[in-house]
């Protein structure tokens, strides 16, 4: 095929894409081969008509059209005036999806084919550079007729006639890949930017790992491996002084867990797994490595030994170990590895002695006899403690609500942290009986108070499968004399919510009795979301883990961004917990948090429920907290 065959071939009919390729490729050849001969210095006899319009004296937007389709790109030209018209090359046709000469291109047509999403923003490019008179360029969207998206590059020119614009071209080209790998490129470096350390597996004050991120180590390592696990458990050697304040505790237990580091080093795996218990999982005893009994050994030894001071007081630590041999692919999970542990440095305290070694995992029944009796001990004596924690209406600035938070007594008599206790007490099944001990005495407190604020009580999700729960709180608010709008209960590790229907139940029935319901610990767990979908909550509390860091982790702000945005569009009120400084405030009220609680609002002040001495109800609301002062 020549060029005479190709003007034969328009004449009669239109050509295809691929006829049009094939021309095209067969005209470049010819300019080739003239432009050889030319160098040659052969005489050339042309048609009048073959020229370059690149350094012709031709219009302006032809020279354009010309360049790009020599660099392979597409071209859309519209023209002003009694004969402006709106066209595209054949190459941009393409780019859109459509065989040249199949689409006529209208101002309405061209709108259609740019993604909705890109439109205004096309238009406003075209028209800033028609009024500045200036060059520019846009990425946007075409949809092309299969539906499939791609990404188009386009330069604006505009064109010029003795010195007046008379049209516009944009020359351009499919950039669907490069415009992949930019995004993907911006997504990696965004997620690099977000990656922080798991603050989740981390306890706040010592810096260890957590009792539930231990856990699952452990059980990693008793499907695995098998190895041995010891409990250290510790206790101050005469009970602190009642002065001394909860930022004396932490610096006490962040003391601790430096010494335990120190002692066993950074490769050995430990955690915080109660207040006072400390666990260190060992691998199989290698050849020449020290063993398991004479490391337990050795840390009692140390520990003991050790002066801490705290408060400008130096304080010695009693101390006791337990230690659990186990192998690998044993029945007792994690959790009963860590039980053992516990009870055998309890036996070790018991007995007088420095250690208690187990050299297998006890026996499921005792190991659950042994729980269910000290949970259930724990409540005959009346072994608990009541505090009470300021709440802070971020609206307001001031003291509105209270939460009424479970402490343990030690031997000692010193009230501890009761999360070790109530993760026993969840799974061995006695979990309902501290629930009710604390509703019943945390209602006989408010009943006796003014309630002018609002008190938020908790109940395990696990408490919510019994069918006589409603009834047990509806009893105790009217034997006490508690107003139900006074009280909020807070359901706290929702992924233990066993009976859907049931918990339906108490919720309903609470909120038709005059209470509020709130979701603890919001954005961890399973089932978080769809709790919001069948509960009518009216309160959640986003994890601390979203919020101890807040103000310097993306993540974590992008988090309680969307998490706020979300239970507002629900109609559902937002706190924030672990609140610890100024700059975390600000940044929740920003977000449109509604309740704040941490140290920074509020530290939690002690109830005394002891029946020989004088009740001390809650009457805080009416000042702010020293460490609030400064708020607003």
């Amino acid at each position: 095929m020549d060029l005479d065959d190709i003007l034969a071939l328009a004449e009669t009919s239109r050509p295809s894409p691929l006829e049009l390729a094939r021309a095209r490729r067969v005209a470049r050849a010819a300019q080739s081969e003239y432009d050889l001969a030319a160098a040659n210095g052969y005489e050339i006899i042309v048609d009048s008509d073959l020229v370059d319009p690149l350094t012709s004296a031709v219009d302006e937007a032809t020279r354009v059209a010309r360049a790009a389709q020599l660099t392979q790109l597409g071209t859309i030209t519209w023209t002003i005036g009694d004969s402006g018209r709106l066209s595209w090359s054949d190459e941009m046709a393409m780019v859109f999806g459509h065989a040249p000469g199949t689409l006529r291109l209208t101002p309405e047509t061209l709108a259609r084919l740019v993604h909705h999403a890109d439109v205004d923003r096309v238009r406003e490019v075209v028209r800033t550079a028609w009024q500045r008179r200036h060059p520019d360029e846009v990425t946007f969207r075409v949809i092309q007729p299969s539906g499939a998206v791609r990404h188009v590059h386009c330069h604006i020119e505009i064109l010029t006639t003795d010195g007046a614009p008379s049209g516009i071209i944009a020359t351009g080209a499919d950039t669907t890949a490069l415009e992949l790998a930019r995004q993907e490129r911006r997504r990696l470096a965004t997620r690099t930017d977000m990656l922080c350390a798991d603050l989740g597996a981390l306890d706040i004050v010592s810096g260890l790992p957590t009792r539930s991120w231990l856990t699952d180590e452990v059980d990693r390592a008793r499907r695995t491996t098998g190895g041995a696990l010891i409990v250290v458990a510790s206790e101050p050697t005469t009970r602190l002084p009642d002065a001394l304040t909860d930022e004396n505790h932490d610096q006490l237990t962040a003391d601790i867990a430096r010494h335990l580091r120190t002692i066993v080093g950074d490769e050995v795996t430990c955690g915080l797994v109660g207040s006072g218990l400390w666990g260190v999982l060992l691998p199989p005893t290698a050849e020449h490595a020290e063993p398991p009994e004479t490391l337990a050994a050795r840390l009692v030894d140390t520990f003991r030994r050790h002066l801490f001071s705290v408060a400008h007081r130096t304080v010695r630590l009693n101390t006791w170990a337990g230690l659990v041999l186990f192998g690998s692919d044993i029945a007792a999970t994690g959790f009963d590895l860590l039980i053992d542990g516990e009870h055998a440095a309890r036996d070790a305290r018991r007995n007088g002695v420095p250690t208690r070694v187990l050299t297998e995992p006890a026996a499921t029944e005792d190991r659950t006899d042994k729980c269910r009796s000290q949970v259930r001990q724990a409540v005959s004596t009346n072994r608990f403690a009541l505090y009470a924690q300021p709440i802070v209406d971020l609206r307001l600035n001031e003291v509105t609500r209270h939460e009424i938070l479970l402490r343990v007594r030690s031997d000692t008599g010193e009230s501890v942290a009761p999360w070790a206790f109530l993760d026993m007490a969840e799974r061995v099944g006695e979990i309902l009986t501290v629930d009710k001990w604390v509703i019943d005495h945390a209602l006989e407190l408010i009943g006796r108070g003014a309630q002018t604020s609002h008190y938020q009580v908790n109940i395990s999700g696990k408490s919510l499968a019994d069918p006589g729960l409603l009834t047990y709180v509806t009893e105790a608010i009217r034997r006490h004399g508690v107003k139900p709008e006074c009280l909020t209960f807070e359901i706290t590790e929702t992924a233990l919510i066993e009976n859907r229907n049931e918990a339906l139940a108490f919720a309903t029935g609470i909120r038709e009795i005059g209470c509020h319901l709130a979701l603890d610990d919001f954005g961890t767990g399973y089932g978080a979301l769809a709790h919001l979908k069948y509960l009518p909550v009216d309160l959640v509390k986003i994890d601390g883990v979203f919020i101890v860091d807040l103000c310097r982790s993306p993540a974590d702000q992008a988090v309680v961004s969307k998490l706020v945005e979300l239970c507002q569009t629900l109609g559902i009120r937002v706190a924030a917990e672990y609140v610890q400084d100024e700059e975390t405030l600000d940044f929740l009220k920003s977000c449109g948090v509604d309740f704040a609680q941490g140290y920074k609002t509020g530290r939690p002040e002690p109830l005394d429920i002891s029946p020989e001495k004088a009740v001390r109800t809650i009457e805080f609301e009416l000042r702010l907290p020293p460490q609030h002062s400064a708020m607003g």
